[in-house]
C-alpha cells in the first residue's frame, strides 16, 4: 500500500513542478485524396509548437505495427517552427504505400550540440482513415 502512494505522490510531483507543454498536430483525424499526381494521395496536416525550447519538429507516416511508410511532405519532413506558430504541412504517400498507413506524426528533435534543458521528446499523431 505505501509503495502506490509513494508511486501517486512521484507522479503528482513530477506534474505540478512546473507547466507541462507539447505540440499539437491537427486533424486528429484525416483522410487521404487524390493528389494532383496520378497514384499519389495527400493529405494536409497543422502543426502547432507549443513548446518554447523546440523549433524543429520531423514528420512520419507510419503502418499499423510504428514501421515507417515512404513518403514526401512540404515544405520537408522537418521544419522548423517558432514557439507558438502554426505551419501547414502536405503530406504525398504512393497510392501502394498509402494502403498501409495508418498514422502521420511529428516529433519533436533536439539539435546535438545545443544547450537545453529538456531531455523530453514530444510524440504527436494523426490517424488516418
Amino acid at each position: 500500500m505505501y509503495t502506490s502512494i509513494r508511486i501517486a505522490l512521484f507522479f503528482l510531483i513530477v506534474l505540478s513542478s512546473g507547466p507541462l507543454s507539447a505540440h499539437e498536430l491537427t486533424p486528429t483525424y484525416i483522410k487521404l485524396r487524390q493528389s494532383y499526381v496520378e497514384n499519389v494521395l495527400t493529405t494536409r496536416v497543422n502543426l502547432w509548437n507549443g513548446r518554447p525550447d523546440v523549433l524543429y519538429y520531423k514528420l512520419n507516416v507510419y503502418n499499423k505495427d510504428w514501421e515507417e511508410v515512404p513518403f514526401f511532405a512540404l515544405p520537408g519532413n522537418v521544419v522548423k517552427v517558432d514557439y507558438t506558430e502554426r505551419m501547414k504541412l502536405d503530406v504525398f504517400i504512393g497510392a501502394p504505400d498509402a494502403v498501409n498507413a495508418v498514422y502521420v506524426c511529428t516529433r519533436s528533435q533536439i539539435l546535438k550540440g545545443l544547450k537545453q534543458k529538456t531531455v523530453i521528446s514530444s510524440k504527436i499523431c494523426s490517424k488516418i482513415k
